[in-house]
């Protein structure tokens, strides 16, 4: 029998980041993140979109998860 292999070639995940650890920022709410990703393009990009959070705040955040995060845990949760 052959095995039917799938692969996510895009995906698009908005998810929230709970404010607390490496991650907590300003105020009590958690943190909303879009991750876009391309395999075609080799492309992983996250985007913090709360807009009322500094700019440096956003880099910090989005740094973590470049390092930190694989594609897997857009489909399975990050740990």
């Amino acid at each position: 029998m052959e095995e039917n292999k799938r692969y996510i070639n895009n995906l698009y995940s908005v998810f929230d980041l709970p404010n607390e650890g490496e991650l907590s920022v300003e105020g009590n709410e958690p943190t909303r993140v879009m991750m876009i990703y391309d395999r075609g393009l080799n492309l992983r990009k996250f985007q913090v979109l709360n807009r009322g959070l500094p700019a440096e705040a956003k880099n910090m955040i989005t740094s973590w998860l470049q390092k930190n995060s694989h594609i897997c845990d857009a489909i399975h949760g990050i740990s």
